[in-house]
């Protein structure tokens, strides 16, 4: 009878245990659940997170390959446009000028744009934009010399020879030219004045920025 009553307790204690245990394997389970749903929900997140990252990296790849072709644009302006505006011309021999006269710097070295006139003296720009000139002279024997550099009727710049026997002097100007504007050199002073020839005697510019 004894037996039968401590097989009949620990048959017992057997489903009592075995209740607690799946109750505990249930709630480890339901937490394990909760927390698998927790990791599924970041995931999306993280999926969604990923998603906008990749669109907005598409977009800047995008932007950078255009600000790419506006800087080869841009570049390749400058190469065949501002830098092949330039000249260099000099005095082929000693001349004498009148007050008002332009002086036609006839020896051209450089001439890159064809923009120069060695016949009239004068360079039209070709492109609204920034400018630079620049005019040496040396006097000769007996005079000094008064230059104005020009653009379109308008001084924007002068340059004096004088005090010693060859005195010299230049003048560096810059300035914005419209389209078909001219800039030239002319002899301002009231009376005649004799300028050396050659290396003693420059008119050179360029096109320094290109606007439109």
């Amino acid at each position: 009878m004894l037996q039968i009553q401590i097989l009949l307790l620990l048959t017992s204690y057997t489903f009592v245990g075995t209740a607690i245990l799946e109750k505990v394997g249930e709630a480890d389970l339901d937490a394990v659940r909760i927390r698998l749903e927790d990791e599924k929900a970041k995931r999306l997140l993280l999926e969604n997170d990923v998603e906008v990252l990749m669109i907005k990296v598409e977009e800047l790849k995008r932007g950078f390959s255009q600000i790419t072709e506006d800087i080869k644009a841009s570049h390749g302006n400058v190469t065949s446009l501002t830098a092949g505006i330039a000249f260099t011309a000099t005095l082929s021999k000693e001349t004498t000028h009148v007050p008002e006269q332009t002086v036609i710097f006839d020896k051209v070295k450089l001439n890159e744009g064809n923009c120069y006139d060695s016949s009239t003296g004068i360079f039209r720009a070709p492109f609204c934009g920034l400018y630079v000139f620049s005019v040496t002279i040396r006097k000769g024997l007996g005079t000094d010399v008064h230059l104005s550099i020009m653009k379109d009727g308008v001084e924007i710049g002068r340059v004096f020879a004088g005090s010693s026997s060859y005195g010299s002097g230049s003048v560096t100007v810059v300035t914005v030219m419209e389209k078909g504007q001219a800039v030239y050199a002319k002899e301002w002073f009231y009376k005649s004045e004799t300028i050396v020839d050659d290396n003693w005697a420059h008119f050179t510019g360029l096109l320094h920025i290109r606007y439109k």
